[in-house]
């Protein structure tokens, strides 16, 4: 599938030193969807950074339009906080 970037997008990227390969696994296969209420899917999937230390890596996606839009990006160390259990995941 492909998907239109933001601005916003390409400038998290840049300011948060997150490779653009990461993002484009993270759209091809995600580890998981989450559907927000408004109806925003979540990708999200965990990664090794350069640093050795392990991220998530969550974009937040309109897919209501021809071309999905990745709206927003970013990464967190606080997986515990937004990584779900598989039978919490609502996809």
């Amino acid at each position: 599938m492909n998907f239109e970037l933001s601005i916003h997008v390409y400038e998290r990227l840049e300011e948060r030193d997150i490779p653009i390969q990461i993002l484009q696994l993270l759209l091809e296969s995600p580890e998981q969807v989450l559907i927000q209420e408004d109806g925003t899917k979540v990708y999200q999937s965990r990664f090794l950074a350069t640093n050795g230390k392990v991220y998530l890596l969550r974009a937040f996606i309109n897919d209501s339009v021809a071309l999905p839009r990745v709206k927003s990006l970013y990464k967190t160390s606080r997986l515990k906080k937004y990584w779900r259990a598989e039978d919490e995941s609502n996809v």
